[in-house]
């Protein structure tokens, strides 16, 4: 069978939630051609889907790679948007804003890539809004405490099949006092500041044995990069090891739902499953959106895009039919009032 038409068979069974057929028809059109990109982007939705977000994440570097070696654009701004999405479900919010943003810069045409880019945006800011604390809460604090809590810094990383990578974003570390242990269930990570004070950082015990000699790192003017090489192919859920009564519980399925539309079709919103447990699609728009978004067909999608691109984000239709004659006005929320800058 022809490679064009396996990856065809491929997406339709996709668009009808068959992965197990998507999945099969993606590699055997990848035996065929291992840099199929179609092949291998389709195979990244499917793992994405399907909760293998380890997978999804190196069909994704792999999409990257592809791209880079054809210098096709297009194909360049859609390997760095699935790697954002990745990334998102993963929750690195940063690494995701930095991989839309590549792929925005390389197509600024592309509506879809705009309105994650936006969700990433609305993401990191309530985060930042939880993380900032009152002048209150730091008063009377001593200066030892206060260099303590410096010595904190944010750390981000991400899980694939032989590789956790953890990201420490210090600034300006200096390479010649920077020393690095690593170990079979830790890591430390020392080295003088500019001003001259010591900085240490420890891993103890990580939550799955690495091999130490094939593990690296790399410095940046913005963070340190480690290269943890795992032992077995056995996911993390943390970096350090747990309690087995602190692991979150597996998610339960949602059932069925019926949910009111401007839409004249009718959706099974049971197929919108929430990728995070922990997350409520009724208190979290965010995640809502963008599972809809994702189980639509083309014609509710450009009316998903451009009613709230339109409306600023305050107006959501799937009606292609409505949306397509006039513009979107924007309708905020009863008792606040639109200001025009």
């Amino acid at each position: 069978m022809p490679i064009g038409t396996q990856i065809k068979e491929g997406e339709l069974a996709y668009e009808r939630d068959d992965l197990a057929t998507a999945l099969l028809k993606a590699n055997s059109a990848l035996q065929e051609n291992q840099n199929s990109f179609k092949a291998l982007l389709l195979r990244s939705r499917i793992y994405l889907r399907s909760k293998k977000h380890d997978l999804a994440f190196e069909d994704a570097n792999k999409l990257v790679q592809i791209a880079q070696n054809s210098g096709k654009r297009e194909e360049l701004a859609t390997s760095y948007k699935q790697k954002a999405i990745v990334l998102f479900r993963q929750k690195w919010f940063h690494e995701a804003m930095e991989n839309i943003c590549k792929a925005h810069d390389l197509n600024d045409k592309d509506a879809e890539c705009l309105m994650f880019k936006t969700m990433i945006e609305k993401k990191l800011q309530a985060d930042a809004k939880l993380s900032v604390k009152s002048p209150e809460s730091s008063k009377g604090k001593s200066s030892l405490a206060q260099q303590i809590s410096k010595q904190k810094p944010k750390v981000d990383w991400y899980d694939s099949k032989d590789m956790v990578n953890v990201s420490i974003y210090v600034k300006n570390i200096p390479p010649t006092t920077l020393k690095i242990d690593f170990q079979e269930t830790s890591v430390s990570v020392s080295f003088k500041t500019s001003e001259n004070a010591d900085f240490n950082y420890c891993l103890d015990p990580l939550y799955g044995s690495i091999v130490p000699s094939k593990s690296s790192f790399k410095v940046f003017g913005t963070k340190l990069e480690l290269y943890l090489a795992k032992e077995t192919e056995e996911t993390w859920k943390a970096l350090e090891k747990v309690e087995p009564d602190t692991i979150a519980p597996q998610e339960t399925s949602l059932s069925t739902l019926g949910y009111p539309s401007s839409s004249t079709k009718r959706i099974n919103w049971s197929e919108f499953k929430v990728d995070d447990g922990e997350e409520d699609s009724s208190q979290d728009p965010d995640v809502f959106f963008r599972k809809l978004y994702e189980g639509a067909d083309e014609d509710t999608k450009r009316a998903m895009m451009k009613s709230y691109l339109e409306s600023n984000g305050t107006t959501l239709s799937t009606d292609w039919k409505e949306v397509s004659q006039k513009k979107v006005d924007i309708a905020p929320p009863d008792g606040v009032d639109i200001k025009k800058w």
